[in-house]
């Protein structure tokens, strides 16, 4: 151990240096950004650490990949790939992942593990200390990693620290596990698993058009013909399974950007971005020839509205076109897509 190093100073130093930047991060960025953040004030706090990263995901991983990476060695992070091996399994990453308690391993130059020769090599590393991330709201797990200068450096500072502040990360990364799953709630219709009124503005910012020379983007209205006369004639429960066959369908046919939202009833909206508009139309017929094949429960048709999302005008004054082009299609025949420029 380095004789000019105080371990009671190291993690005064380091405890004081994270929880001012934790708190100052925390207000303001996204949880990768937080966690990147501390990283970097924790390798700025101690010149004996010279890399520390995170890795988080499903439990069996057959790879590890940094996700999140500080310090004077992060080119070393940026290629380290960890393929799940008889060898690696020994190492301290897939240990701590298996759920086994942090302890520092020693490298050098000697090492059988190739990335940790090439850490103390080209980095000066000489020990390793992973500890475990946990979400209490999801079945991922994942792992904080760091790297010393010194063999002994983390049986000196005491491996508490960088525990404590792992669970600080667990908790960063399930607090935003739960707001996306509250904010996927929120935004999805129950019955049918897509999107639901309330993500409008969501998707409004995707394909909003500030100028002539912006990709043109459309949106469709789509109307279930006759709807109320399956649930009159067969019930509720048949109704409902139209609307999640159709909605099943329509998904199919779309592109993964695109998007798909149950816009009330037996209507949907479906936002289509980038693209002409020969291109939405056919997308359109499309769609209504995917709902008009679909015989389970029962067979049904679909009008459809078309109509292009115009620049610096509001999504809603476009759905309105598109209700109107809706209406049109609906008053000559029905099943049936029309546009309205």
């Amino acid at each position: 151990m380095d004789p000019n190093l105080n371990p009671l100073q190291e993690r005064a130093v380091i405890a004081e240096t994270l929880l001012s930047s934790a708190a100052r991060l925390i207000r303001s960025r996204t949880e990768l950004e937080v966690i990147k953040g501390v990283c970097e004030s924790l390798c700025a706090a101690s010149s004996h650490i010279k890399l520390a990263w995170t890795w988080f995901g499903p439990l069996a991983t057959p790879v590890i990949r940094p996700q999140v990476y500080a310090g004077s060695a992060r080119d070393y992070a940026a290629d380290l790939v960890l393929d799940r091996n008889f060898l690696t399994e020994l190492g301290p990453a897939f240990r701590t992942l298996k759920g086994e308690a942090p302890q520092s391993f020693q490298v050098s130059s000697w090492s059988l593990f190739t990335p940790w020769r090439v850490a103390a090599r080209d980095y000066g590393a000489r020990s390793v200390l992973a500890v475990p991330l946990h979400s209490s709201f999801s079945d991922q797990a994942g792992i904080f990693v760091l790297y010393a200068d010194e063999p002994t450096y983390f049986d000196a500072v005491g491996a508490g620290l960088f525990v404590a502040l792992g669970a600080l990360f667990s908790s960063v990364l399930g607090a935003s596990a739960e707001f996306a799953a509250l904010k996927q709630a929120v935004n999805s219709d129950a019955l049918t698993g897509v999107l639901n009124r309330h993500a409008l503005p969501i998707v409004e910012r995707r394909i909003a058009r500030h100028s002539l020379y912006d990709p043109k983007a459309f949106v469709f209205v789509v109307d279930l013909d006759h709807f109320k006369q399956v649930n009159d004639q067969h019930g509720h429960p048949v109704g409902d399974l139209v609307l999640k066959r159709a909605a099943q369908a329509m998904r199919s046919l779309l592109r993964r950007d695109d998007d798909l939202m149950r816009w009330g009833g037996e209507e949907f909206l479906v936002c289509l971005s980038s693209a002409s508009l020969g291109d939405a139309l056919t997308v359109a017929e499309k769609l209504r020839h995917g709902i008009e094949t679909l015989q389970d429960p029962i067979a049904v048709t679909a009008s459809i509205g078309v109509a292009e999302v115009m620049p610096q005008r509001r999504l809603e004054d476009s759905i309105a076109i598109a209700d109107q082009a809706l209406y049109e299609a609906k008053n000559t025949g029905r099943n049936k897509v029309c546009f309205k420029g």
